[in-house]
C-alpha cells in the first residue's frame, strides 16, 4: 500500500514539474518573440539604387472616393496611360538574406519602371518583426516618392508576437504616399463590411470623369471554426482547403459602390479588383482553357501547383459578371502559379511572385527556375487594360548568379 502511495506521489510530482516546465517555455517563447518584434533590425541594400522619378506627375484628388490623376506642368489633368505595377508575397522576414534581395529588386523595379501607382498584393510582411518591417517598407516607399497601396495576405499578423492586421494597416496608411484606408466601410443598410483595408481608388481622365476604378479587398487568413463547420460538406467536396474568402458584406459593398459610381458617371465604369487569395474560378478557368473551351482563354503563364482557393465559394465571381464592371481579378498567394486566363470576359490573373523568401525557391529548391518579378497593369485613355508579367531573371541577368548562391 505504501509503495502505491509513493508511486502516486511521484506521478503527481512529475506532472506538476512537467506543467511548470511547459509554462516556463511558453512564457520564454512569448517574451523572446516580443523582444524580437521591437529589435531595430534593418535590411541591407544599396541606397544608390533609389532613383526618385523627378518627372512623376500623379496627384491625389480627395473626394467621396480617393482618386488619382496625371497632370502636366500647369496642373491640368491628362489622358495619358496609367501604369500600375504589382508585387506580391514578399514574405519579409522569413529568410533575412533573401529579404535583402527582395528589397533590392523592389527598388530597382520601381526606379527603372517609373510606375504611376504601386500595389502590394498581400503576404508582404510575415514575421514577429512586422511592426519594424512595416515602417521600413513605408520609409522606403516614401523615399521612392510614388503613390502606393496594398491588401493584406493570409500570413500578416499570424505570429504570436505580431501586431494586429488593423495596426499594421494603420502604420502603412500613415505614410503620405500610401492610399490604403483603415476605416470600416458600411453597406447602405448599415452593416459593417468585414475585413481590414477594403477601399477603392478611381483613376481620372482630363475632364475629371472616372476612367477606371480599382477595388482592394481583404481576403482574410483562415476560415473561422464556425465557417468550417457551416461549409463542411462544400469544403470536403471541392478542394478540402480552409483558406478564407471574400465575405457577403464585402460583396454587397462592392455591388453598391459599383452602382453608385456608375450612377454618378452615367455609364458602367470599368474596374480591376485586387485581393490576395484566388477564387475557385481560377482552377475552373484553367481546366476549361486546357480543354479548349471557348469561355476560357489562356493569356500567359503556367499552373505549377494547385490553386489554393477557399473551399467555400461565396459567389463573388458571379456578382462581378452581373455588375459588368470588372475587367480583371488579381491575386497572389500561390507562389508558383503565374497564369492569366480570360474567363467569361473577366481576366483572372496571378500577380507575378516577387519574394525571394517564398516556398517556390526555398522549401522546394526551385533555384534553377527563379520566377520572381512583378506584374504591369497598363490602363489606356479609354479604360482598356493590358496585363503583362516581368521576370527579374530577364531584366537583370547579371544579378542572377549572385542570387542563386543563396539557395545552394
Amino acid at each position: 500500500m505504501e509503495n502505491v502511495e509513493n508511486a502516486d506521489k511521484k506521478k503527481k510530482k512529475y506532472k506538476l514539474s512537467k506543467t511548470i516546465v511547459v509554462s516556463i517555455l511558453v512564457i520564454l517563447a512569448v517574451t523572446i518573440g516580443m523582444l524580437i518584434a521591437f529589435l531595430p533590425v534593418t535590411y541591407k541594400f544599396d541606397h544608390s539604387l533609389i532613383i526618385k522619378n523627378e518627372d512623376y506627375n500623379v496627384v491625389k484628388v480627395q473626394g467621396e472616393y480617393t482618386a488619382l490623376a496625371k497632370t502636366d506642368a500647369s496642373g491640368n489633368y491628362l489622358d495619358d496611360d496609367f501604369k500600375i505595377i504589382g508585387f506580391t508575397d514578399f514574405h519579409l522576414d522569413t529568410y533575412k538574406e533573401n529579404g535583402n534581395v527582395t528589397i533590392q529588386m523592389l527598388i530597382q523595379n520601381i526606379s527603372s519602371q517609373k510606375p504611376d501607382l504601386v500595389v502590394f498584393v498581400g503576404d508582404n510582411i510575415t514575421s514577429a518583426l512586422n511592426r519594424r518591417r512595416a515602417k521600413q517598407l513605408g520609409d522606403l516607399m516614401e523615399k521612392l516618392g510614388v503613390y502606393w497601396t496594398l491588401v493584406l495576405g493570409n500570413h500578416e499578423g499570424d505570429n504570436i508576437a505580431s501586431i494586429s492586421r488593423q495596426k499594421m494597416m494603420e502604420i502603412f496608411a500613415s505614410y503620405p504616399h500610401c492610399l490604403a484606408e483603415t476605416d470600416i466601410k458600411t453597406t447602405k443598410s448599415g452593416e459593417e463590411v468585414w475585413g481590414v483595408g477594403n477601399h477603392v481608388i478611381n483613376l481620372l481622365n482630363s475632364d475629371s470623369s472616372i476612367r477606371q476604378s480599382l477595388y482592394f479587398f481583404d481576403s482574410g487568413s483562415e476560415m473561422s471554426s464556425d465557417d468550417i463547420e457551416k461549409y463542411k460538406e462544400e469544403i470536403e467536396s471541392t478542394n478540402n482547403r480552409k483558406d478564407d474568402y471574400i465575405k457577403e458584406s464585402q460583396i454587397q459593398w462592392y455591388t453598391e459602390t459599383v452602382e453608385d459610381i456608375n450612377a454618378k458617371e452615367g455609364h458602367t465604369v470599368k474596374s480591376v479588383v485586387f485581393n490576395h487569395i484566388p477564387l475557385q474560378e481560377f482552377n475552373t478557368a484553367y481546366n476549361e482553357a486546357s480543354e479548349g473551351k471557348s469561355d476560357a482563354e489562356l493569356l500567359f503563364g503556367s499552373k505549377l501547383e494547385g490553386v489554393c482557393a477557399s473551399g467555400h465559394n461565396s459567389g463573388f465571381f458571379d456578382v462581378m459578371l452581373e455588375c459588368g464592371s470588372t475587367q480583371a481579378f488579381i491575386s497572389g498567394h500561390d507562389h508558383m502559379n503565374d497564369f492569366a486566363i480570360k474567363y467569361k470576359g473577366i481576366i483572372l490573373a496571378y500577380n507575378q511572385n516577387s519574394g525571394y523568401s517564398s516556398y517556390n525557391v526555398v522549401t522546394k529548391k526551385k533555384a534553377d527556375t527563379l520566377i520572381q518579378g512583378f506584374s504591369e497593369y497598363m490602363i489606356d485613355k479609354d479604360g482598356g487594360l493590358t496585363v503583362k508579367p516581368y521576370h527579374n531573371a530577364e531584366l537583370y541577368p547579371d544579378l542572377q548568379e549572385e542570387i542563386l548562391e543563396l539557395y545552394k
